[in-house]
């Protein structure tokens, strides 16, 4: 066998040797904040965005709204290159973290609009009235504290009716003198919970469930003071009904 000389031998060594180290350090490099990584996660290999760098070996990676916690070292963790879809969402939820409401109203607190005010609500309902009416009963915030918004709103109005009893009892306040209009219709719901600021901006800005209701039912009636309501109700469950981590309207 033909002997390389030393000099030759010695430098492929080396080249072979910082090729190695090159390696190493690229996989082992601490990521940033935003880098797009791929992390062990559960016995997969997951997608997801640092959101928390390099401390006492651990750094914070979000998967959506989910959270990870993710050990150093090229076997937990690893650079990625985002696909054009991951790449959309990711401009996408920075587009609408940059250009999300200010102020205090109860709108900007969630990221999204402010729920729908009526000024007056005396004149009887028709198909267009009776949808301001319904915006304005049903969204605003409910008992949990969430945010609940309401769009592609469609409403038809049956012709009026007498009060019943058996049906529109119910009714807070119900003027038992006035007519009653049957609706239907139906609507998409969101209910937001108030973002989490300081995460990744999918976090931030994917704060809120939605269930679409197309097939809903319900009435418009008048209370005692002269004010008319109208308020519709799905027939899909919610527990069957949800998609989660949507952005609200604005």
């Amino acid at each position: 066998m033909k002997k390389l000389p030393v000099r030759i031998l010695f430098t492929l060594v080396l080249a072979v040797t910082l090729q190695s180290a090159n390696r190493l350090q690229s996989q082992t490099a601490p990521f940033k904040v935003g880098d797009s990584v791929e992390v062990m996660y559960a016995g997969t290999w997951t997608t997801g965005v640092v959101t928390k760098g390099l401390e006492s070996g651990t750094y914070v990676v979000n998967h959506g709204s989910t959270i990870m916690y993710i050990n150093q070292g090229p076997a937990n963790i690893r650079a990625h290159k985002m696909t054009p879809a991951e790449k959309a969402v990711a401009d996408q939820s920075a587009q609408a973290l940059a250009s999300r409401p200010t102020g205090n109203g109860i709108g900007a607190q969630y990221g999204g609009r402010s729920p729908a005010t009526c000024k007056s609500r005396t004149a009887p309902p028709t198909a267009e009235t009776a949808r301001q009416y319904l915006l304005c009963d049903m969204e605003g915030i409910d008992f949990g504290n969430n945010l609940l918004l309401l769009t592609d709103v469609t409403v038809q109005l049956a012709r009026p009716r007498a009060f019943n009893y058996n049906q529109d009892s119910s009714r807070l306040q119900i003027d038992v003198q006035a007519p009653v209009y049957d609706i239907r219709g139906g609507f998409k719901e969101y209910q937001c919970g108030k973002p989490i600021l300081g995460s990744s901006a999918y976090v931030a800005t994917h704060n809120c469930n939605l269930y679409e209701q197309p097939q809903a039912v319900g009435s418009c009636y008048r209370d005692t003071f002269g004010d008319w309501h109208c308020m519709m109700v799905g027939n899909r469950p919610a527990s069957s009904n949800q998609v989660r981590e949507q952005m609200p309207p604005r």
